[in-house]
């Protein structure tokens, strides 16, 4: 106990606490933001790592530091941080600063993509084959339904819906992998059941509740805030309506992040499945993958669970 309030009786570091409830930042970021030398944040993350405040994961340039949100006190700490932000020194700079971060996370995916867009091939070894346990996701969507595909790149993931039956609206923030997705569509006998959308995941360009499913396919490891996600997945989806994410599991290959322009080093299934639930999905449930790298989880929205 007498770490944990030590740790916190300091402006500085009270300021990276409010900074982090947003969402995980590494050292370079929390550094930017705040506007302090790097051996000074680093050595305010150890006082906060030796009393259990924040968690780090990941190594390297991939190194993130979140809040320890699994410690029932510190969530009351963190609530009572949150509702005095704004007491807290510095607080419109370093939320100015923050916003600046996050820009700056979504424009370097997008200008990535955008680049790739045409060579995509030649990084796609690096992913898990899609053949393992796409089909089994799509099966999970009834002939008819309206789905959404997030991050539909290319329009791999289209083209088997369509092929399936469905009506699909593909968004993508890359006017170069919709270009692409274009071009391979138009030769589908019901293309005219596609319709393809620029926008990003975290602010869908989508009416409310109007698609029937959503399927989000190796897309959270490139968002800048991947929660944010499913507050608009949950808004554009009727009741009852199914969310499925396919993702990659924690990791420490390196190769992804310099090749295929990764934010996230895979992602914590537990944390997504908290996330979806907070948004409004029940009922979810992990579906197997023999590929050791993969996760799935699917979920359906219930009004009721409906927190967004």
């Amino acid at each position: 106990m007498k770490n944990l309030f030590g740790a916190l009786a300091n402006y500085g570091r009270l300021r990276m606490v409010r900074i982090l409830l947003r969402g995980p930042l590494n050292v370079s970021e929390i550094t930017n933001v705040l506007g302090l030398s790097q051996s000074n944040v680093s050595h305010s993350l150890r006082k906060l790592l030796d009393a259990g405040i924040v968690i780090r994961k990941g190594r390297g340039s991939w190194a993130y530091y979140s809040l320890n949100r699994n410690d029932t006190a510190l969530l009351k700490i963190f609530d009572s941080i949150s509702s005095g932000m704004k007491e807290i020194e510095n607080y419109e700079t370093d939320m100015s600063e923050l916003r600046l971060c996050y820009a700056k996370r979504k424009s370097e995916a997008r200008e990535f993509f955008d680049r790739k867009a045409s060579k995509f091939d030649e990084v796609s070894y690096l992913m898990p084959d899609p053949e393992a346990y796409i089909t089994g996701v799509i099966n999970m969507y009834p002939e008819g339904s309206t789905i959404l595909d997030v991050g539909c790149g290319r329009g791999e993931l289209v083209l088997r819906l369509v092929r399936r039956g469905m009506s699909v609206i593909g968004v993508d923030q890359s006017t170069e992998m919709l270009s692409q997705a274009e071009k391979r569509i138009a030769s589908e006998e019901n293309c005219s059941s596609v319709e393809l959308r620029l926008g990003s995941a975290e602010q869908l360009p989508l009416d409310d509740s109007s698609v029937d499913g959503i399927i989000v396919h190796m897309l959270l490891h490139h968002l800048s805030e991947p929660s944010l996600f499913f507050r608009e997945a949950a808004r554009v989806c009727k009741d009852n309506g199914r969310c499925s994410v396919i993702e990659l599991k924690l990791h420490e290959d390196s190769d992804l992040k310099r090749k295929q322009g990764d934010l996230w080093p895979g992602l914590d299934r537990d944390e997504v499945r908290v996330w979806m639930s907070f948004s409004g999905f029940s009922g979810i449930e992990e579906i197997l993958v023999d590929d050791g790298r993969v996760f799935i989880l699917s979920g359906v929205l219930d009004e009721r669970n409906f927190y967004a």
